[in-house]
Formats: C-alpha cells, structure tokens, sequence
C-alpha cells in the first residue's frame, strides 16, 4: 500500500479533516480531544452508513477497531485485511507487541494509532505524531472543524548552544559523515535510536546536538523531549532530518529520472510492505541509483567520495542554517 488518503468524518456538529501519508500514523493527546469521538463516528459510518447520521469522504477502504465492539482477537479482525487504513483505539495493550509490530512491518495496510504511550517496537516518523485540535465553527459550516496538527514540527531548536559535543543515532556512513566534516567536536555514536536517550543521561556535556533520522525516531521523541526539558542549564538540541540518505538524494550529487518528484511525493512510491519506514525506502533508492558509479553508496562504510569538499558542501546545503554555518566554520578550520 502507498499513496496519500484523506478523510472528512462529519456530523452535525463536527468535522474531521486529515490526511494520512505513511504506513503508521500516532494520534495523541489528553482526555476529551476529540480521538475517541472521531473513531466512534468512522466506525459507526462503518458499521451503518448514512443511518448512523455521519458521513465519511475517503477514496481508501478503512477499518475501526474498537475493542468492547469488535468482540474477537485482534489477529482475527486485522489479518484478513489488505490495502486498508487500520483505525485502533486506544487501551489496546496488543499494540505493545512484537507479534503486533512484525505484522505492521510487513503489512501492506496503514496504520493510525491511537494512543498516549509510544510504541517502542515500530518505526514511525517524527512528522506523522499527531494531536487533534479545534479551528472553531468555519464561516460556512455550522460544525466545529478539527485538524490534525503535527506535535513535533520545529526542530532543530539551537538558542545559545556551541554544539561542541554531538551524538548521532548512526554508527555507520552517516556517523562517518558527520564525524569528518565537525572537525573539532566530539562526536559519539548511540548505535542506533533506541540508545540516544542513554547516551544523553550519561553524558557530563552541557552543549549537545543530537542528529537522528526522523523517519524512525517518533518513539523516541517523547521521552527525548522531556529529557531535554529536564535536563535545562544543559543545552541539548534535536536535529531529525530524514535520514542521511535522504540528505543526499536531495544535495543533487545523484541525478535520476523522477527524483525530484520521489523526494516531494515519497508517499506515492513507499510501498509499505516493503519498507517499514521511509529510511529503510532512501537507503535502498540510494544503493539501486548509485551502483557502479562514482557515488556508490554503502550504508556500512562510507565512499570517500562523499567527504570531498565539494560534495560535503553539496549535502550540507540540506542542513538547517544554524548546523549550516557550524560545518562551515569546521571547513575554514
């Protein structure tokens, strides 16, 4: 399954807008939001149609499943289905499973979860944590209009932090990467995303940057952010890019058919019974496009093509400004 699906759920009193882009999706938020009214009413209109007094606009076939009204094991209710958003409400403990997460992972549905805890054994994105929230009655509907908004959307966050020490999730190409061009800093490697949030309560530094692929840190996220939140005078700032591959394709060292439309639409082309999550998608688009080339890219070591100085300015042409201008400074060092 890949591609792009949006939903307008609407009643008398309210409307749902929200598009679902990726193979897992995490609503979250406090009591009375509006999550468990939004998968009464989809699964109502599921269940009735018009008769339920909701109307669902959708061009995917979806499915609810609500626990005290489905009244049968999840693996009954949820193998059957193919190509299929796959709505779970919340205090559903099988969510926290590994037999639940190697389904995901090799399923061909979507996944949209409802629930206040991460999920520490699925690789979602940074960009598809979602919280509902309220416009207030749009001037031409009489309804109250409810949007999903991303909870973690600003980042990197850098205020007066040097950055003199810096942890990247990655062990291999990208840590390699960075590791050359921040000439002058510490940079350590966590050994992938799980170890990020030990390695920041460990540490003495007070001046950290942590660079981590967004497209599979959303379970770390939360427990990060309070992290850094409690860790204040320390000065402690998240940067999530894709993933360094992503990086790449996007610096314009690999030319191809389509990229540029692969890199602006990638929901339309991840097959999510392929790739569990867009990083594991731009490592293999990498690997393919760049065999037998100049730019061959292997994930565990890096082609020191990629570290001349040409090319390192190309790929740093992605950063945010501020990382920017630190690799910058490193080069004229």
């Amino acid at each position: 399954m890949k591609g792009r699906y949006q939903f307008r759920v609407k009643s008398k009193k309210v409307l749902f807008d929200f598009t679902i882009r990726r193979n897992i999706t995490v609503i979250k938020g406090d009591s009375a939001t509006g999550k468990t009214t939004l998968l009464h009413m989809l699964y109502e209109y599921l269940r009735v149609g018009r008769e339920s007094g909701y109307s669902v606009a959708t061009d995917v076939n979806y499915y609810v499943y609500l626990r005290r009204e489905v009244g049968r094991d999840w693996q009954d209710a949820l193998f059957p289905l193919e190509h299929t958003v796959i709505f779970i409400e919340e205090n559903n403990n099988f969510v926290f499973s590994e037999e639940f997460a190697e389904f995901v992972r090799n399923s061909d549905n979507y996944f949209v979860l409802v629930n206040r805890s991460p999920f520490k054994m699925l690789p979602y994105s940074v960009h598809e944590i979602y919280e509902i929230v309220t416009h207030g009655q749009r001037a031409d509907m009489q309804e109250s209009y409810h949007v999903l908004r991303e909870l973690y959307s600003n980042y990197p966050v850098i205020g007066n932090n040097q950055m003199r020490t810096v942890i990247t999730e990655d062990s291999n190409a990208g840590h390699q990467f960075f590791s050359h061009i921040l000439k002058g800093r510490k940079v350590h490697s966590a050994s992938g995303n799980g170890n990020v949030i030990c390695w920041l309560r460990d540490m003495e530094e007070k001046e950290v940057l942590v660079i981590a692929d967004g497209a599979a840190f959303g379970a770390m996220m939360e427990e990060c952010m309070e992290l850094i939140q409690a860790q204040s005078p320390r000065r402690i700032a998240i940067w999530l890019p894709e993933s360094f591959e992503c990086l790449i394709l996007q610096s314009g060292l690999v030319q191809a058919k389509d990229l540029t439309d692969i890199l602006e639409n990638t929901s339309d082309y991840v097959e999510s019974s392929q790739f569990e999550s867009w990083e594991r998608y731009y490592t293999e688009l990498l690997t393919t496009l760049t065999e037998g080339t100049l730019y061959q890219y292997m994930k565990r070591s890096l082609n020191p093509c990629y570290l001349q100085e040409k090319n390192v300015k190309k790929i740093a042409a992605q950063f945010p400004e501020v990382i920017r201008d630190l690799v910058t400074d490193c080069l004229i060092c």
